[in-house]
């Protein structure tokens, strides 16, 4: 059955969504998509995004680099590619060509795909734009790996969950253990960091902006050594972030985690998160 949903998850994302091939029966009856900070939309809400993308990128392609499968669940890691020939969020055709990536949880019913959340990584795709000023720092991560054998699904699900209790503890010391020197993470728009000092830098900065953040886990899932963790965030911003000062505002918002543990550590962690909503709900991006 994982392989039979991995099938239809991948010819959802590359020819449905990328090439805007028939795909309807695909999809459960009540089918669900729950994308970045929209309200949940049915079949044809879906159609409706994929239209304004569209649009805006004549020649979308969307690519499936890794899949990861549990019980119903399928989780996709993609790149999306194409030319910016219409308006898109406000920002009128640059003829500039974008390629970002995005990271999506399906649910099946019976084979069928009842329920997807979804994010794509906007942040770098409006600084290709030239809407946003350029990330200074890249990750340096490459391409996302199948997954591997490096650990167990439960071993790797047990790090991600001490992560989650550390974090709403604010035990940053305690958390650190549970990361590899060879850590790096990849978070467009948030902090960077690399080994275990990056982890003790960057969860102390979001500590710092965010003193009462608190991290849920809505979806745990694994396959080997790699884990996906969808998540809501909540806090109130009340320190620097950076070139952001305090607003006392509260946020809320989503996002997915893509972790590969080795040897019961976390050495990689890619975070596809709704920045633009976060941005919005501190007063520093006007609404869509």
């Amino acid at each position: 059955m994982d392989t039979k949903n991995k099938a239809a998850a991948r010819r959802e994302i590359e020819d449905f969504e990328g090439r805007g091939a028939p795909g309807a029966d695909l999809f459960a009856p009540g089918y669900r998509l729950h994308f970045g900070g929209a309200p949940a939309m049915d079949l044809a809400g879906h159609q409706a995004v994929l239209g304004s993308f569209r649009s805006a990128f004549p020649d979308l392609s969307i690519e499936v680099q890794a899949q990861l499968a549990e019980g119903d669940i399928v989780v996709n890691h993609f790149t999306m590619r194409g030319t910016h020939r219409g308006a898109f969020q406000g920002v009128p055709a640059t003829g500039k060509r974008i390629e970002t990536s995005g990271t999506n949880i399906m649910r099946f019913e019976n084979g069928k795909i009842a329920e997807t959340w979804g994010i794509v990584d906007a942040v770098t795709m409006m600084q290709q734009l030239g809407a946003m000023p350029p990330d200074p720092a890249p990750a340096g991560l490459g391409p996302l790996a199948q997954p591997g054998n490096a650990t167990t699904t439960e071993a790797s699900k047990a790090a991600v969950r001490a992560f989650v209790d550390g974090f709403n503890r604010k035990d940053t010391e305690g958390l650190a253990r549970h990361y590899s020197d060879e850590y790096v993470l990849d978070f467009p728009g948030g902090p960077k960091g690399r080994g275990i000092a990056g982890v003790k830098q960057a969860t102390g900065e979001f500590i710092a902006a965010f003193p009462d953040l608190q991290f849920s886990i809505d979806t745990l899932v694994g396959e080997g050594d790699l884990v996906a963790w969808r998540w809501c965030v909540s806090g109130t911003h009340r320190g620097q972030l950076g070139p952001f000062a305090a607003s006392g505002k509260p946020v809320r918002f989503n996002g997915i985690s893509l972790l590969r543990v080795r040897a019961g550590r976390i050495v990689e962690d890619r975070v596809r998160a709704d920045v633009p909503t976060m941005l919005q709900q501190i007063g520093a991006m006007p609404a869509a």
